[in-house]
Parts: C-alpha cells; sequence; structure tokens
C-alpha cells in the first residue's frame, strides 16, 4: 500500500511540475483598470468632403447649412484644440504623385492651400491649415478661452486648387484636430 501512495504522489508532482509552466502563461497577464480625474474627448459630425471634379487655381468652400462640421467637446474637462493638415495623395497610387500642402495658403505648381474659418470667429477669418500643428481653439492674440465639456464649434474649409495638375486623378487628404487639457 505504501508503494501505491508513493507511486501516486510522485505521479502528482511530476503532472503538477509539467502543468505549472502551461497555467503560468495563461494568467500572465495583469489588468488594472482606472478612471482618470481629467478626460479629453472631441468629436466630429462631419469627417468628409467630397469635391467631386475640381478645377485648376479655383478656390473651393463648404457651405455654412450644409457641409460645416461641429466639433463637440465630450470629456470631462476644458480643452486647446489644435489641427494641423498633410500632403494631398494621388487615391490610387499615393506614392507616386502628390500635391504639398502650402505653409502659407498659398498655391502654385502642385502645390495647394488648406484654410479653416471658425463660425463667429471675425478677428481671424479663414486661416491657413499647414503641416505644423497651429492653435485651432483658442488662439494666442484672442480672448478666447478654453472649450468646456458640452462646448461645440461650427466651422468651415477652403481649398485653394494648385495653379497646375495632372488633371482626372482622385486626390486625397487629412486634416488632424487634437486636444489637450486647457
Amino acid at each position: 500500500m505504501k508503494v501505491v501512495v508513493t507511486s501516486i504522489v510522485i505521479a502528482l508532482i511530476l503532472g503538477l511540475a509539467i502543468s505549472l509552466p502551461v497555467l503560468a502563461q495563461q494568467n500572465s497577464t495583469i489588468t488594472i483598470t482606472m478612471t482618470g480625474l481629467n478626460e479629453i474627448s472631441i468629436s466630429l459630425d462631419k469627417t468628409q468632403w467630397p469635391l467631386g471634379t475640381i478645377a485648376s487655381n479655383t478656390e473651393y468652400e463648404t457651405s455654412p447649412a450644409i457641409e460645416w462640421c461641429t466639433l463637440t467637446v465630450q470629456g470631462t474637462c476644458n480643452v486647446n484644440t489644435f489641427i494641423v493638415g498633410d500632403d494631398a495623395e494621388w487615391v490610387s497610387d499615393p506614392a507616386a504623385y502628390k500635391w504639398t500642402l502650402s505653409n502659407d495658403g498659398t498655391n502654385g505648381e502642385h502645390i495647394y492651400g488648406l484654410f479653416f474659418r471658425i463660425s463667429g470667429d471675425t478677428a481671424r477669418g479663414y486661416v491657413p491649415i499647414t503641416k505644423t500643428q497651429s492653435e485651432f481653439w483658442p488662439y494666442s492674440g484672442g480672448s478666447a478661452s478654453s472649450l468646456a465639456p458640452g462646448d461645440t464649434k461650427q466651422f468651415g474649409l477652403r481649398l485653394l486648387t494648385p495653379t497646375y495638375f495632372f488633371s482626372g486623378r482622385q486626390m486625397q487628404t487629412q486634416i488632424t484636430i487634437s486636444a489637450v487639457a486647457a
């Protein structure tokens, strides 16, 4: 009887020794869940501006009643918002052809200008969007304060097409609006 009990104990020890690494691998993740004091969240109600066929050296603007976007602060703290643009790329072959985003809103051959305008902001009017992050709201030099939870800002866009570009190519760019706690 002593031999049988010893054999069972040895079998259990060997079984546990083999299965312990497997058990450890299955339980190697620690999940920590917490809620921060400040939650930063913004949303946009329109995220596309499909222009269709465009002409060179021409300005296009979003219509305030139809195409303007609304930014809404959904977090729990006041935020300052920023905007940055990028080059426009040919949808079919982004590496083969692009328009360069102007750094001052002017246009040229294969260079385009892009602007934003916040509703009610009469001091600035249309502001160039560049590849360098700039203030969306509030802005330095203005008397505007940060945006609070629930605040909204409507804004429109203006595109100034290049003076010359290869026609028939569908171009696309992205604008990024970000927020930081104020």
